[in-house]
């Protein structure tokens, strides 16, 4: 499974109508901390007279909240927005401040939209992919050839653990595992232990 999702936190700041309007967005790995995350970021900002959140997972779950404007016209428009960018994984949250006059409903939902548009405009936007998490244990004549045979094959690579033996871990994505078990058969035979420690949802560039 590959999504897009960001890398980091953002913030943007609007001001319509002398209201202010600061979102601020962040990667999650579940429905749970997206629920954290919106309490930590509302926390902030308790005298403000909203903080409108809006997350979603990419295994379908999501919650949203207008936290006391009217209804409709900030949880939606801002999901909206973050399905529109196709991007999953990400909570955000709009602090409003009001300044007195009144937005209407369009107004509002308008505001709520490009708040959310400029933090997401303002993101690192990745490709995640559900990935094998590899641990290779081999004598150092080994290691300078496998190091070779790890970055060539485009694995993510953590630095090497140098003790009698060398221990090399890295990653790829789970499509690939057949292809690299048939790498390593070839070019080392029983010459290293490999073992797989799991499966985890890793970040690659947009073109990898």
């Amino acid at each position: 499974m590959r999504f897009l999702t960001i890398d980091g936190e953002s913030q943007a700041t609007i001001e319509i109508k002398k209201s202010v309007f600061i979102c601020h967005i962040a990667p999650i790995n579940n429905y749970d901390e997206g629920l954290t995350y919106v309490k930590n970021v509302a926390s902030r900002y308790t005298d403000a007279r909203h903080n409108c959140y809006s997350f979603l997972t990419r295994d379908g779950g999501q919650k949203f909240s207008d936290n006391g404007e009217p209804q409709g016209t900030a949880g939606v428009p801002m999901t909206e927005v973050i399905k529109k960018r196709g991007i999953t994984d990400v909570a955000c949250v709009v602090t409003r401040y009001f300044g007195g006059i009144k937005l209407g409903t369009g107004g509002l939902a308008a505001a709520y939209s490009q708040a959310v548009k400029e933090a997401i405009d303002h993101s690192v936007i990745v490709e995640k992919a559900e990935s094998i998490l590899r641990t290779v244990t081999m004598g150092y004549n080994e290691y300078q050839s496998m190091l070779h045979a790890v970055e060539t094959f485009g694995a993510t690579v953590e630095p090497p653990l140098y003790d009698q033996e060398v221990t090399l871990k890295f990653f790829y994505p789970v499509e690939r595992d057949e292809e690299w078990q048939e790498k390593e058969r070839q070019l080392f035979g029983g010459k290293v232990r490999t073992t797989v420690a799991g499966t985890d949802y890793k970040i690659y560039k947009n073109n990898d």
